[in-house]
C-alpha cells in the first residue's frame, strides 16, 4: 500500500479496489475476445470465400448455357481460385472443359466425385467427354452409373450414350437393345429417334446383329422421321440422299423406300434447306439421270451463279468436288473471288487443280487480296514445289512456320495443308510446334503421330506413343498401339524377352475382353502369340471376327498374312498379300511378310 493510501478512508479504499477489479475484468474480456477472434478468422474467411466461389460458379453455369465461353472461363476460374475444394467450383471447371471437349475435364469430374455425388447430368457430361477423349473405360463407368442409379429411370439421352459406348466396344447386340429402347419410349424427341435409327444403321454397316433387321427396315424408319419441316426431318432427308449416293452393304440392288424424285423435291422445298442441301439433291438427280448430267449441271450453275457470296461459295465447292474446275473458274472470276477470303481460296484451288501454278503465283505476289501471311506462304510454297523450284518452296514453308509460331490454330492449319500435300517434314514441324503451344491438343499430338508413321520411323512412333500415354493413360487405342509398336521393335532373329511378351499378351487379352470385336486389339494379341511362336493360337484369335473390308488397315492385314503363312496356309496368305498397300506399312511390318 502506497503512502497516499494511508490518507484514504476505508470507503475510498473499497471503491478503488472495485474499480481496479473492474478494469482487470474488462482487460481479460478484451483479451479473450481477441484470442477467439484469431481462431475464428480462418473459418469465417473460408465461409466467405465459399460463398463467393459458389456465386462465381453459378454465374459460370449461366454463361456456359449461353455459350459465352470467355466469360464462363473467367467465372469458373475465379470460383476455383477462391476455393479449389468447393464442389460447385470444381463442377463449373469440369463442365466448362467438358463442353470444350478437353480430356482434362475427366480429372475434375473424378475430383468432384470424391467430394460429393455426381448428378445425372454430371455423369452424362463425364461420359460425353470421355467418349470424345477415346477413354472408353471412363465412359463405360459413367454410363453404368447412369443406367444403375435409383433416382430415376434412364432417359433416351442416357440410353444413346450407352449405345455409343457399346458401339466403341463393338457389342452390337447391346447397341440394338439400347436403340430399340429409345425408339419405344413415348417421351423420346425426334432428334433422339434419329440418333437411335443411325445407331441401328451403324450396327448393320459393321456387320452386326441380324436382330436389327435389314437396311430396308432402317431406311423405312428414316423415311418416317423425314416427315415434316423441322431440322430433324431435313437431317433425315440428307441421310437418305447419302444412302442413295453410297448404298449400304446389302442395300445396293433394293429400290429406295422414298423414290428419288420425291426425295429431291422434298429437299429442294424444305424451308430450312441451304444451298449445300439443294446441291446434294442435284447429285442424286445426276445419279438418276447420268445421260442428262451436262444439262443438270448447267441448269444448277445458271440458278446459283448470280447468288449471294454464300450461295456462290457452295456452288464453287460443289463444282470443285465434281472435278469441274474450269466451270468453277467461269462462275467465279477473280474480280468476284476477291470479295471474300473463302471465294478467293476457292478460285486459287481451282487454278491449282488445273495446274496453273504460274497464275497462282502472280495473284498471290500481286497481293490482289490480303491474305493471312501463313496462308499466303503455304500456297506459294505449294506453287514453287509444283514448278520444281524446291528452294523457293522451302523458303516459303519456313516463312509460313515463322508466321504461325505460337498460334495453335495457324500451326494446325499449316500442318494439315502440308500433310495433305505431302510435305511431311513441314507438317511434322508444324504439329510439333502446335503440341508445344498446347500439349493436350489431340489434333496436334495425333498429327505428330501420323507424320512419324508417314516417314516410317517406328522407334519415333513408339516414343511419341509413350508421351501420349502420359497425357491420356486410359486411352485404350493408345495402349494398344504402344504395345504393338513395342512388339515390332523386338530385335528380329533373337529370342525375345519372355516377361515382356507375357506382359504384352496379358494387356492384349484384357483389351480383347473389353472390346471383343476390335480388330486392332485382336491384331495385337495375334502378333504377341506369333512372337511367342504359337501360330495356331494366333490364328484362332481371328475366329468369329467380322470386320468390313474398308475397316481393315494395312498393318492389320500384314499381321494376318504373317499368321496365315506361319500356320501353313500359304495360298491364302499369298492371296491376301497381293492386296496390301506396301507403302502404308512400317519397315518392321514389311519384314513380317518379306518372304511372301
Amino acid at each position: 500500500m502506497s503512502e497516499a493510501d494511508f490518507l484514504l478512508t476505508p470507503e475510498e479504499l473499497l471503491l478503488r479496489r472495485r474499480r481496479r477489479r473492474r478494469i482487470l475484468i474488462i482487460a481479460l474480456a478484451v483479451l479473450l475476445l481477441l484470442v477467439s477472434g484469431v481462431f475464428a478468422i480462418k473459418p469465417a474467411r473460408n465461409a466467405i470465400r465459399g460463398l463467393q466461389a459458389r456465386r462465381h460458379a453459378r454465374q459460370a453455369f449461366v454463361f456456359i448455357d449461353q455459350q459465352k465461353w470467355g466469360q464462363a472461363r473467367d467465372e469458373a476460374t475465379a470460383a476455383y481460385q477462391l476455393r479449389p475444394d468447393e464442389p460447385q467450383a470444381i463442377r463449373a471447371v469440369a463442365l466448362l472443359l467438358s463442353r470444350a471437349g478437353q480430356s482434362d475435364a475427366l480429372s475434375f469430374w473424378k475430383d468432384l466425385a470424391s467430394k460429393t455425388s455426381l448428378t445425372r447430368e454430371d455423369l452424362r457430361e463425364e461420359a460425353r467427354v470421355a467418349l470424345q477423349a477415346n477413354d472408353t473405360p471412363a465412359a463405360d463407368e459413367a454410363v453404368r452409373k447412369l443406367l444403375g442409379t435409383p433416382d430415376g429411370k434412364p432417359t433416351p439421352a442416357d440410353l444413346l450414350l450407352a449405345a455409343e459406348v457399346a458401339t466403341r466396344q463393338r457389342e452390337f447386340d447391346k447397341v440394338s437393345k439400347f436403340a430399340e429402347q429409345v425408339l419405344a419410349d413415348p417421351g423420346t424427341t425426334r432428334q433422339d429417334q434419329l440418333r437411335a435409327i443411325m445407331a441401328l444403321d451403324g450396327v448393320l454397316q459393321n456387320g452386326g446383329a441380324s436382330s436389327v433387321g435389314d437396311p430396308k427396315q432402317v431406311e423405312t424408319r428414316l423415311v418416317e422421321i423425314a416427315q415434316g419441316d423441322d431440322d430433324v426431318a431435313l437431317e433425315a432427308l440428307v441421310v437418305l440422299a447419302h444412302r442413295v449416293l453410297n448404298p449400304p452393304p446389302g442395300g445396293k440392288d433394293a429400290p429406295p423406300t422414298l423414290p428419288a424424285g420425291e426425295l429431291i423435291a422434298r429437299i429442294d422445298h424444305h424451308p430450312l434447306a441451304k444451298p449445300s442441301h439443294k446441291l446434294l439433291a442435284t447429285e442424286v438427280e445426276i445419279l438418276q439421270h447420268p445421260d442428262q448430267r451436262e444439262q443438270i449441271e448447267q441448269r444448277t450453275i445458271d440458278h446459283w451463279k448470280n447468288g449471294s457470296n454464300e450461295e456462290l461459295f457452295a456452288l464453287a465447292a460443289w463444282l470443285y468436288r465434281h472435278g469441274e474446275y474450269q466451270r468453277e473458274l467461269d462462275v467465279l472470276p477473280l474480280e468476284r473471288a476477291t470479295q471474300t477470303r473463302e471465294l478467293f481460296l476457292q478460285h486459287v484451288d481451282a487454278l491449282g487443280a488445273l495446274g496453273n501454278w504460274n497464275a497462282i503465283r502472280k495473284i498471290l505476289e500481286s497481293e490482289r487480296f490480303p491474305l493471312d501471311p501463313v496462308i499466303e506462304h503455304m500456297y506459294l510454297a505449294r506453287c514453287y514445289a509444283m514448278q520444281g523450284q524446291q528452294q523457293g518452296a522451302d523458303n516459303n514453308w519456313q516463312r509460313a512456320l515463322q508466321e504461325a509460331a505460337g498460334d495453335l490454330n495457324k500451326l494446325l492449319t499449316l500442318g494439315e495443308y502440308a500433310e495433305k500435300n505431302g510435305a511431311h517434314q513441314v507438317a511434322g514441324t508444324a504439329y510439333d510446334a502446335a503440341a508445344t503451344v498446347s500439349p493436350k491438343s489431340r489434333t496436334a499430338q495425333l498429327g505428330r503421330l501420323r507424320e512419324v508413321y508417314a516417314v516410317g520411323d517406328t522407334k519415333r512412333v513408339h516414343a511419341i506413343l509413350i508421351e501420349l500415354l502420359k497425357l491420356w493413360p486410359n486411352d485404350t487405342a493408345l495402349q494398344n498401339d504402344e504395345a504393338y509398336a513395342r512388339l515390332l521393335l523386338l530385335p528380329p532373329g533373337t529370342k525375345p524377352d519372355a516377361d515382356e511378351l507375357k506382359s504384352i499378351k496379358s494387356l492384349a487379352e484384357a483389351l480383347v475382353l473389353e472390346e471383343p470385336a476390335s480388330l486392332p486389339h485382336r491384331t495385337l494379341l495375334a502378333l504377341a502369340l506369333l512372337k511367342q511362336n504359337r501360330p495356331s493360337d494366333a490364328l484362332a484369335v481371328y475366329t468369329n471376327l467380322t470386320v468390313p473390308p474398308n475397316a481393315i488397315s494395312a498393318s492389320a492385314a500384314a499381321v494376318h498374312v504373317a499368321v496365315l503363312a506361319a500356320s501353313g496356309q500359304t495360298a491364302d496368305a499369298n492371296q491376301e498379300f497381293k492386296r496390301i498397300p506396301m507403302d502404308k506399312l512400317l519397315p518392321e511390318e514389311r519384314a513380317l511378310i518379306a518372304n511372301l
